[in-house]
């Protein structure tokens, strides 16, 4: 409505329409976050165990030492115990059965903690670290089955 000086006069329900307009734009695009700041990491999507694989779109991601994990699981223990060679048909089983093993796990601890990823090589762009959750994975372990091929 028009005041005496020819100004327009927003009504309070517009100005909160407005206001809920904003924070929701603000929501949907991503908490306000410039897009640079999903981008900190460094890593090779062949390094990705489980989740994310696109660094651009990581928030907060795990490292794991996987090969440490993998020598921890009871399929690499029967493997060293019963000296059964990994390109034996046992072996290959085993060896797949592994793998799956420690990403179950992985996703597990994942879950539980609030991580997008896990990685077996990972780092921040301004040198801070990614935190190493490896003994958290291996105490998994026991706990999960692995997925079904």
């Amino acid at each position: 409505m028009p005041s005496k000086q020819g100004a327009v006069r927003l009504s309070p329900l517009f100005l909160l329409a407005a206001a809920f307009a904003a924070v929701a734009f603000v929501v949907i695009q991503g908490s306000g976050r410039p897009a640079a700041a999903a981008a900190s990491y460094e890593a090779k999507a062949s390094h990705s165990i489980s989740g994310l694989t696109d660094v651009s779109q990581l928030s907060n991601p795990m490292a794991v030492r996987y090969d440490e994990v993998i020598e921890a699981t009871e399929e690499r223990v029967r493997m060293r115990k019963e000296k059964i060679d990994p390109s034996s048909p046992l072996g290959e089983i085993l060896e797949s059965a592994a793998h799956r093993r420690v990403s179950a796990a992985t996703r597990a601890v994942m879950r539980r903690d609030g991580h997008c990823s896990a990685w077996k090589k990972i780092k921040r762009k301004d040198g801070r670290a990614v935190p190493d959750l490896t003994s958290d994975v291996i105490a998994q372990l026991p706990v999960v089955t692995p997925d079904p091929e």
